[in-house]
């Protein structure tokens, strides 16, 4: 990427397997081509008094590896981009939370870098929400850094609600030193295509990440994951979760990485994701990973993929339950069940009426 990049359209390897798979498998990577985007979004902070806020350059958070790899690293880089970085108050519980609004006007194509540190102690909420109208077209990128220091506790919850022409690239890195705790919901409601990337480095001892994804594609949406928990601290743990529904002609792939490093004794890893398939038509690829170099360790991982049972489908249809109301219900529980995860009230009911929302415009456009 040197020389003149602005006006030059690159090919990007983003969201890398740790490990490469057969390549005619096609799941090793995605690849995508975007010229340098140079415009930051617009970001509406709604900050507690206790978090300070800056621009300075953070070497530390600029080193941390994110889940869609050196290729974005760059492409960020490239595009002379500012990092604003969020700084909690040591030993301090914040009730309030950090919001990140993002909201985006039709044909935008800009760049955000967000930096959450952490002092040793402090315990924060941080809300990250990304809208714009429902027929807008256009690209995003956001880069979110995090370094939680010693006994720091993170609660990170991220809503895509775009409208149905837009694409999303949602890159993360986390770094978690000594019984630091991070807790990530990552919610995919609307959208064309979105890609996801997680990296977290559990490099303190007792250091832990609970990983939560709910997502809805339809139409020929597709949704790209990219997910790493590298375990390099003793008795570290980590569990991540996906569950989706895909509908029509949509596309997914969720990788799932748990990587035990030597040094690691003691650490658990476990890995789920459920998938309920309403057409015939969707691609769906699913690859979990376990790789190993430290015998004292624990990992699992699990996959759920399938339609509605045909018994369960008939009983309800027979108790004068349509078949799309019944699809409807599923989607919507398991959309539901990760949403009640989420402490902060005012985003849980936001977020349940974006979903009775879509059910509306959805009977709007048939009738038109």
């Amino acid at each position: 990427m040197e020389g003149d990049t602005m006006n030059q359209e690159l090919e990007l390897e983003i969201n890398p397997l740790p490990a490469r798979t057969w390549n005619w498998l096609k799941m090793n990577d995605t690849v995508l081509k975007e010229s340098v985007f140079t415009e930051p979004g617009n970001v509406t902070v709604k900050k507690p008094e206790s978090v300070l806020v800056t621009t300075e350059q953070n070497p530390k958070l600029l080193s941390i590896t994110t889940g869609m790899g050196k290729e974005m690293d760059r492409f960020v880089s490239a595009g002379n981009a500012g990092m604003q970085i969020f700084t909690t108050k040591a030993e301090t519980k914040e009730e309030k939370p950090l919001r990140l609004n993002f909201s985006y006007k039709d044909g935008e194509r800009v760049l955000n870098r967000i930096g959450l540190h952490l002092l040793p102690g402090s315990e924060l909420t941080v809300i990250m929400d990304f809208t714009s109208a429902e027929e807008s077209k256009g690209t995003a990128v956001v880069q979110t850094k995090i370094d939680a220091e010693e006994d720091a506790v993170l609660h990170l919850v991220q809503i895509q609600r775009l409208g149905r022409k837009f694409r999303l690239l949602d890159d993360l890195g986390i770094n978690c030193q000594k019984k630091a705790k991070i807790d990530t919901i990552q919610l995919v409601l609307g959208g064309k295509d979105t890609y996801l990337g997680n990296y977290t480095t559990l490099e303190g001892e007792q250091s832990s990440l609970e990983s939560d994804i709910g997502y809805l594609a339809g139409g020929d949406g597709r949704v790209d994951m990219n997910l790493v928990a590298l375990h390099t601290g003793k008795k570290t743990n980590s569990r991540m979760d996906a569950a989706g529904v895909l509908s029509e002609k949509a596309t997914k792939i969720f990788r799932g990485t748990i990587d035990f490093r030597k040094g690691c004794a003691g650490s658990v890893g476990n890995e789920k994701e459920e998938v309920l398939l309403l057409d015939d038509t969707i691609v769906n690829q699913t690859i979990p990973l376990i790789l190993c170099d430290e015998e004292d360790v624990e990992g699992n991982h699990g996959a759920s993929i399938g339609k509605i049972d045909e018994e369960l489908l008939f009983y309800l249809e027979s108790r004068g339950i349509g078949e799309e109301e019944v699809y409807e219900m599923m989607a919507k529980a398991k959309i539901n069940a990760i949403c009640n995860k989420i402490s902060e009230e005012e985003t849980k009911s936001q977020v349940q009426e974006y979903l009775e929302g879509m059910k509306e415009n959805e009977q709007r456009m048939e009738c038109e």
